[in-house]
């Protein structure tokens, strides 16, 4: 009876053991499991913040590019206008007058042939595609952040939390909109 009484001990603690390795390794599992699924969001992510990073050279220099000609022609209408308010005599006047006149032809013209409309709809167009990228970012965010509470609120649970102090599983940032720290709802 004695025999029988041990090996019904050992059965018992194989299935026993058996049992709580499987759970152990289970928890693990899902840790790993829930950090990828979040390093796989960011990554959906990353590809869209590349592309947005990828359009910011190309705003600057159109956006440079417009100051610069707004720039000329501004400096322009103002020289003129400083010589003709700086003169006194009549003559002069009307000379600064014709001047001034005669600058404002060339500028108009100048403006019609710099490729500001072109420039602008090249900007609205950069413009458009950033928000375009920041609005499918902000679709992925919504996931991502998901992902992440949920990896992160599973490594804090008890057993889970053995785990993390074992393996040094870190909390995983949450990703935040233009607008700052968005509260996820």
């Amino acid at each position: 009876m004695n025999d029988m009484n041990n090996i019904i001990f050992w059965i018992f603690a194989v299935v026993m053991g058996t049992i709580l390795v499987r759970y152990i390794v289970g928890i693990y599992n899902n840790i790993i499991f829930l950090k990828n699924n979040c390093e796989k969001a960011f990554a959906n992510i990353d590809v869209l913040l590349k592309k947005q990073a990828d359009l910011m050279p190309q705003l600057t220099v159109i956006a440079e590019g417009a100051m610069a000609h707004e720039k000329q022609l501004i400096s322009e209408l103002l020289r003129s206008r400083e010589h003709y308010l700086s003169t006194k005599q009549l003559d002069m006047k009307v000379d600064s007058a014709n001047q001034f006149h005669s600058h404002l032809k060339p500028v108009f013209l100048l403006a019609e042939k710099y490729p500001k409309l072109i420039s602008q709809q090249a900007l609205l167009a950069l413009q458009a595609s950033a928000k375009g990228i920041e609005d499918q970012i902000a679709d992925r965010r919504e996931f991502f952040n998901q992902t992440v509470t949920l990896y992160n609120t599973n490594i804090r649970l008890f057993p889970n939390l053995i785990f993390t102090i074992l393996f040094r599983f870190n909390d995983i940032p949450l990703l935040y909109g233009q607008r700052g720290r968005e509260t996820l709802s």
